[in-house]
This record gives structure tokens, C-alpha cells and sequence, in this order.
């Protein structure tokens, strides 16, 4: 199965791991303002991943659709990668935390043992619907950009299988929601529900990834 990524930046033009895999195209962004919905004409913010010289030499190399054999995974910088997760999730959540902070609402409060927040000690907590955001920020659009980032570095990891960089990929997403959630501590119980709802869907669509690697190597 061949696996590339494309040297272009990241978070625009995410590279399939998988066969049948495509990063979902960026939508336009719409915000509403009291049933008012307005074009938001900020322009979306572009994430940098600081790796080691020898990775982006490597990455900038690839040319080819057949990754070329090296030191892979080991050039790859884990925790800067980790640090980009953990802006990204920062960046949604403290939007959404913003516009509530003066509102009144119930606050989740922060547990370290769980990455997910827990709804249950609110007011109406199963009922509880995630903040409303601009439409980049939603937990469908804020998860796919976290897994597109993530897929977009295979190609410095030949020496991996699909299923193994999968797996490493996304114990590394979730180390940066756990980072994430230290970060930004108690929060309103629809920023909770964003952050539960986002890390959800994040887990879900690598789930999805993995199923597809495993069909594919065994031909299914």
C-alpha cells in the first residue's frame, strides 16, 4: 500500500494515510449573532509544526508516491507536534469559554483522571448542548483538522505500518487533549460538552482510519 505526503502545509493539504481516506475540505466559515448570520471574513489561522532539520529535509524530499527508507519516525518531533494539538484545542475551547464566562452558566469541573469532562453534577447535564461557535470551530470541523494534521506526516514513517502510526498518532492526540484540558481547567458546561463532543469525533474518525488500514492490509 503506498502512503505520501504532500509538502505543502498541513493543516490546508492533509495526505491520506490510508487507501479511500480523504481530509475533509475546509468550509466556509459562518458565524451567527442573534439569528443573524454574517460572513466572517478573518482569515483562517494556519498551524506550524516546528520539526528537526533533518525531517522537514526528509519531508521536503519526498517527491514520489513510495516513501523513502531513513530514520523516520525518529526524526519526527513529538512534542512539538503535541504543542500544535494542544494550541489548536486551546484556540476552540477559549472561544467558546469567552462567551459564557459572564453568563451565569454551570461550571464542569476539572478532573485529571478523565480526559472527557464530567456533565453529569450540572443542571439538565445529559441535556446539555455544546457551546455554539463559529462553524470552524464546531467539533466536526476542529476534529477533522486535528486528524488531517496528524495523517499528514506519514511519509516520515515507512518503517511504520499504517496500523502502527495510527495507533502513534493517536495516543499522541490524545496527550494533547489531556494537555489541553489541564490548560484551560473548569469550563461552562457547553464548552465541556464542546470539548467532550470534539475529542469524540476525533477518536471516532481514527477509529475509521484503523479499520480502513486493517481491510486494506489484509485485502478485505
Amino acid at each position: 500500500m503506498n502512503v505520501s505526503a504532500n509538502s505543502a502545509p498541513a493543516a490546508k493539504n492533509s495526505t491520506a494515510a490510508v487507501k479511500g481516506y480523504e481530509p475533509v475540505k475546509k468550509q466556509s466559515v459562518s458565524q451567527t449573532t442573534e439569528g443573524t448570520k454574517s460572513e466572517n471574513t478573518k482569515p483562517d489561522p494556519e498551524y506550524k509544526l516546528e520539526i528537526s532539520d533533518a525531517a522537514q529535509e526528509k519531508k521536503d524530499s519526498e517527491s514520489s508516491s513510495e516513501a523513502k527508507v531513513g530514520n523516520g519516525f525518529k526524526d519526527f518531533d513529538m512534542d512539538a507536534f503535541q504543542g500544535t494539538i494542544r494550541s489548536q484545542l486551546m484556540e476552540s475551547i477559549i472561544n467558546a469559554k469567552k462567551s459564557l464566562m459572564e453568563a451565569g452558566v454551570e461550571f464542569a469541573k476539572y478532573n485529571e483522571n478523565s480526559i472527557l469532562y464530567d456533565l453529569s453534577a450540572l443542571k439538565d447535564g445529559d441535556n446539555i448542548k455544546a457551546a455554539d461557535v463559529p462553524e470552524y470551530w464546531n467539533a466536526e470541523n476542529t476534529s477533522q483538522r486535528i486528524v488531517d494534521f496528524a495523517m499528514s506526516f506519514r511519509s516520515l514513517a515507512p518503517e511504520l505500518s499504517d496500523e502502527e502510526y495510527i495507533d502513534k498518532m493517536r495516543k499522541a492526540v490524545e496527550l494533547g487533549y489531556k494537555l489541553a484540558k489541564r490548560d484551560v481547567g473548569d469550563l461552562p458546561g457547553p464548552s465541556a460538552k464542546l470539548f467532550n463532543d470534539t475529542y469524540n469525533l476525533t477518536m471516532k474518525k481514527f477509529d475509521e482510519l484503523l479499520e480502513q488500514a486493517q481491510k486494506n492490509a489484509t485485502g478485505a
